[in-house]
């Protein structure tokens, strides 16, 4: 009799808290009832609100428009109908609209998704110099928007950039040092045509490295227009140890400034012929990071 009357407690007890589960809302159902701007469980936010971003250099040296999206999500689930958030330009923005373009002042999500984007253009040629311009775009009114991303904020700025009209610009002897602490002894000169430096590696080859510099050939280094160089794999030096002379080759790309004067340069020592370069195989990679001595 006892073990009856509990049976029969214990399924009365089950049968109310079934009869709780189908009367109460879960909040799976709250979650996925359809948008409603004005009861809303749902919440719309920009992606990436907070960026910085800097123009390019082509390879005939002129600066490059910068090119991203202004995006949104939804926070929640999927709705049946499209949302439109509109794209509100804060007045604070130092971007002003003669510099930059967006493809559309509204951004949709689609029915059925969780995210919608447009494209936004800063030109370059209408931006000054060396200045950091702010674009801030508020959501418009009519959508639940996050308290924490609500608000897009932009940097965008126009590098300062010199073009190397002169190779001569950069002829000279630099200061600096490399990645391995030495001192730089690296010298710049025009051979001919040919822009050719000397130094790279020496105060490492001779004292980390050990062995006596016999000869060093100017390495021939191409200067790109738009900043950057390289240093085509090419016989650099010879050296002497234990009486026996070894032949090294050099290889490298970095940058040129000519408004700061101002080289990095990481390049590659290796044995003649060989594959494995020096610095990484038994430390850093070599950089020099040199300034032009005026």
């Amino acid at each position: 009799m006892k073990n009856l009357i509990k049976y029969t407690l214990i399924f009365v007890i089950g049968g109310i808290g079934l009869s709780s589960c189908e009367d109460l809302p879960t909040n799976f159902d709250a979650m996925t009832k359809d948008y409603d701007k004005n009861n809303s469980t749902y919440y719309v936010q920009f992606l990436n609100a907070s960026a910085s971003y800097e123009t390019a250099i082509d390879e005939a040296g002129q600066p490059t428009n910068i090119v991203t999206t202004v995006g949104v999500a939804l926070l929640g689930a999927p709705q049946s109908s499209d949302i439109t958030v509109e794209l509100a330009v804060d007045p604070a923005s130092t971007l002003t609209s003669s510099m930059y373009t967006l493809s559309s002042s509204s951004i949709t999500i689609p029915a059925g998704q969780t995210s919608g984007s447009v494209s936004l253009t800063a030109k370059a040629d209408e931006m000054p110099e060396d200045e950091e311009l702010n674009l801030v775009i508020n959501m418009g009114a009519g959508v639940p928007a996050a308290p924490s991303a609500n608000v897009l904020n932009y940097a965008m700025k126009r590098i300062k950039f010199c073009p190397l009209e002169d190779l001569n610009d950069l002829v000279g002897t630099w200061s600096g040092f490399d990645s391995w602490g030495y001192a730089s002894h690296v010298v710049t000169a025009l051979d001919g045509d040919n822009f050719v430096i000397s130094g790279l590696n020496e105060e490492w080859m001779q004292d980390w490295w050990g062995e006596e510099i016999q000869e060093m050939v100017p390495a021939v280094v191409t200067m790109n227009p738009n900043g950057t160089l390289v240093i085509d794999r090419q016989y650099y030096l010879t050296t002497l140890w234990s009486g026996d002379p070894y032949r090294y080759e050099v290889a490298g790309s970095g940058k040129w400034d000519n408004c700061n004067k101002t080289l990095v340069i990481e390049y590659q020592i290796y044995y003649e012929g060989d594959t494995q370069d020096l610095g990484t195989s038994y430390g850093p990679a070599f950089v020099e990071e040199i300034s032009l001595l005026q």
